[in-house]
């Protein structure tokens, strides 16, 4: 199993605590986070989905980044 493998199913468990899905658009989330190196706010993960056109709420950013933390 390789290290992104092992962070979505560290990710999935989180999810499965919380009573919550794993959804594409978490996903998607996640992998913005381990595709690109540096800080990110929510802003700058939204313009980032938005520009592969991919289309996330900004209360599904910030649930999965809570998450994540």
């Amino acid at each position: 199993m390789n290290k992104r493998d092992k962070y979505i199913n560290k990710f999935k468990n989180a999810l499965k605590k919380e009573d919550l899905k794993f959804t594409y658009q978490r996903l998607q989330v996640l992998n913005v986070l381990l595709d690109n190196s540096g800080h990110f706010g929510c802003d700058d993960i939204m313009m980032i989905l938005s520009k592969i056109g991919l289309k996330v709420s900004r209360a599904t950013v910030y649930r999965t980044l809570d998450i994540l933390v």
